[in-house]
């Protein structure tokens, strides 16, 4: 089984390796960013605390599909036009590891963060 997060915003983001970090380390993780993040595509290794982890990261160019799916998503976008699509199994190292980077993306830009599990924005 996987899980998701989708996380949207609007326009670009600042968030070559150095600004993510910072957005990361800002929000308490201690994180080596061993690769550029934007337009990654599949397993995006990082290492948080010490831990090699990684999530598996899609950047989607059809909101409007996730919209027509999730309602919730849909009320909650309000002219967001970016996403990526964080996957993971039941490794929780990689769920943490998708949380910890949606909450980096949220502070970088007025994004918000949609867990379609639990139907809920955050």
């Amino acid at each position: 089984m996987s899980m998701d997060l989708h996380v949207c915003w609007r326009g670009d983001l600042a968030w070559d390796r150095a600004g993510l970090k910072g957005a990361l380390d800002a929000l308490g993780f201690d994180a080596t960013v061993l690769y550029d993040f934007e337009g990654s595509s599949g397993f995006w290794p990082i290492d948080l605390a010490g831990c090699k982890t990684g999530v598996e990261v899609y950047f989607d160019d059809n909101l409007a599909e996730l919209t027509e799916m999730y309602p919730e998503l849909a009320a909650a976008v309000d002219g967001r036009d970016k996403v990526v699509n964080f996957t993971w199994g039941g490794n929780y190292a990689e769920g943490g590891a998708a949380f910890a980077l949606a909450a980096a993306l949220a502070t970088l830009g007025d994004a918000i963060i949609y867990d379609p599990q639990e139907a809920v924005c955050l």
